[in-house]
């Protein structure tokens, strides 16, 4: 799918605090070497000049890890951040000085180690102070344009949806229709251009619908000139939660998203990711695989591995390899879903699933080809064709290669119930739209802090606030009988795969 800008802010963000991070540790180094080695200086650094800037972006992903780039971080305490930064600082310094010693030359000693850890602490924590205090006191303005009460509720929607550093400021009235709810009016849309200066409106949100209204279109222009973005809700959902809110979603959306440019990128550069992360991981995990396959064999009857068909991509079926973690006879009624205290799951095979030790047999698949390292989680035939006549566009995840790990896998928490699924494919879809390299390899960080905690990341996780307002969202939409309703199903019936 093309990406047309939703990888904008967010990635930015964390793409400049991430260099940013990896510039100052890169020249800490080179000052506590310079420090420690002044007359050798140059001969050292001609030799370790590749542990150097190793460590630096080490200790760059370390942090990413533990989630002190993302704009949700703001939550956490000065002091918090700084122990965080003390224990990358330690992962990144110690795996430097045992690069060293794999080389002839001059292994670095502790000393050096201290200097080096200490000017790079200090200068990456100075950098996260000023991160720390811009993400606690930085808020957009933002002006919703409404014209019906469809329009109305999906502020309700916007306030739901958990957008941390923007604030609704108001909302302007257009084509004659009066707010009906509590909501602070800046005026008609008429004065929409005094209106955004007056409040300092940063960005302007409507609909679809207002976004095709041509007597509209000048105004608009002006303002994104102006350096105000106009928007629709799903768009800034995308920008600022990197999720598509499936109750937005039109087929006019899922049309602008998919196209041409990222076939080259799924068909070669893709590919290229998996084979090497594949390969990668195997050998990495190898003692790990083998001491889980050991454990499955002695603690339960039956066959250390599981395996069961799956649908890849464009709906072919495929046979997943995993680590066994149930019963033998853990579906002798049929094809359920796990939950998260599932009786049938024995007691390695729960700490297989919490650390995602089951999953590696899979890397195999990744490596033949029949599955990528990232992408929607795949799921079984009878499951999707049943989750497609609840879900609207479930069967779009299908477009793509499943993956071992994914946007969904590592922002929202196992799955068990229809809903859950709903939220998933949010993610899901974001993913197909903006998948990248860049987005993998991101997503692969996100992956070890995954097994490093042993379960997903629930903050993102949607509230009872969120529902509630989608239920009377859906409500009103339904009731104004729009052509495009986004709550009507999508049936597996309507989709023929093919093979591209």
């Amino acid at each position: 799918m093309n990406s047309n800008g939703g990888l904008q802010k967010h990635w930015f963000h964390i793409s400049i605090h991430f260099a940013l991070d990896s510039v100052l540790f890169y020249l800490a180094t080179l000052a506590g070497l310079l420090i420690r080695f002044r007359e050798d200086f140059s001969a050292v650094v001609a030799v370790y000049w590749p542990y150097i800037l190793a460590t630096a972006i080490i200790f760059s992903a370390t942090t990413y890890i533990f989630g002190l780039y993302s704009t949700h971080s703001s939550s956490q305490g000065v002091a918090n951040r700084a122990g965080i930064l003390i224990f990358c600082t330690m992962v990144a310094v110690g795996l430097f000085v045992a690069g060293t010693y794999l080389d002839n030359f001059r292994p670095i000693g502790r000393g050096a180690a201290l200097i080096v850890g200490s000017i790079g602490y200090v200068a990456t924590l100075m950098h996260h102070l000023v991160l720390l205090h811009s993400l606690r006191y930085t808020r957009e303005r933002v002006a919703y344009l409404i014209c019906c009460e469809a329009d109305e509720v999906e502020t309700r929607l916007f306030r739901s949806f958990g957008t941390h550093h923007l604030e609704l400021a108001g909302v302007i009235e257009h084509n004659g229709y009066q707010t009906k709810g509590d909501v602070n009016v800046l005026g008609h849309c008429k004065d929409l251009l005094e209106i955004v200066r007056r409040e300092r409106i940063s960005r302007l949100l409507c609909t679809g619908k207002s976004l095709r209204d041509t007597t509209l279109l000048k105004r608009f222009c002006e303002l994104r000139y102006s350096g105000v973005s106009v928007m629709p809700l799903i768009t800034l959902c995308e920008e600022v939660d990197q999720y598509v809110p499936l109750e937005l979603l039109t087929p006019e959306w899922l049309l602008n998203a998919s196209g041409e440019p990222h076939l080259l990128y799924i068909k070669k550069v893709k590919r290229l990711f998996d084979i090497v992360v594949s390969i990668a991981g195997l050998i990495l995990s190898a003692p790990l695989l083998l001491a889980a396959m050991v454990a499955v064999k002695v603690t339960s009857a039956g066959p250390v591995f599981y395996r069961q068909v799956r649908s890849g991509r464009f709906g072919r079926q495929v046979n997943v390899t995993k680590l066994r973690t149930m019963r033998v006879d853990a579906e002798k009624g049929g094809a359920v879903w796990s939950t998260e205290n599932d009786p049938r799951v024995t007691p390695v095979g729960r700490i297989l699933r919490k650390y995602r030790i089951d999953e590696i047999p899979q890397l195999f698949h990744v490596l033949m080809g029949t599955m990528s390292f990232v992408g929607p989680r795949p799921e079984r035939p009878e499951m999707i064709e049943k989750l497609a006549t609840s879900i609207p566009y479930y069967q779009e995840r299908l477009m793509v290669q499943p993956g071992i790990t994914g946007w969904a896998q590592v922002n929202y928490p196992y799955g068990s119930s229809v809903e859950d699924a709903r939220r998933k494919l949010e993610y899901d879809l974001y993913y197909m739209k903006n998948m990248s390299v860049f987005l993998d390899l991101f997503i692969l960080l996100d992956t070890v802090r995954i097994v490093i905690r042993g379960g997903a990341n629930d903050s993102l996780t949607r509230t009872e606030e969120r529902s509630k307002a989608m239920q009377e969202f859906q409500l009103s939409t339904a009731s104004a009988a729009t052509p495009a309703n986004p709550a009507t199903p999508v049936n597996a019936a309507d989709y023929e795969w093919t093979s591209v």
